[in-house]
């Protein structure tokens, strides 16, 4: 009990903060809205969608990061289909996608599965 007391202000802002993590998805996709709409003129929109939703766990050329897996070398259609299951937050036996892929409408999912395709 004495711990508690002497750290609650570490637990509160552990309590605030966690909220805050499930939103920075939205909060980030919000403030690059129009930004994006400039890229996707230029062709540069599924390369700020990789960079933003994937590149963070499988590296910026798809090269994989520790645990996880390599995306280089897919197919349009195998990319889109584990976009899918990522939308579906979950990939193989259950594990819990640390990115939120629901925000992405069917042509957002088309171009990055268009991007990631273009791996090499």
């Amino acid at each position: 009990m004495n711990a508690l007391k002497k750290h609650y202000k570490l637990l509160i802002a552990i309590a605030l903060f966690i909220p805050f993590l499930a939103f920075v998805d939205k909060v980030f996709f919000a403030y690059m809205e129009p930004k994006a709409a400039e890229a996707a003129k230029n062709g540069e929109y599924s390369q700020i969608l990789y960079g933003a939703k994937c590149a963070m766990c499988h590296g910026t050329k798809g090269e994989g990061m520790a645990s996880f897996p390599k995306i280089t070398g897919l197919t349009k259609e195998t990319a889109m289909e584990k976009i899918k299951t990522h939308k579906a937050g979950v990939y193989g036996d259950s594990i819990q996608l640390r990115v939120d892929l629901s925000s992405l409408d069917e042509k957002e999912r088309e171009a990055l599965a268009s991007y990631v395709s273009g791996l090499k």
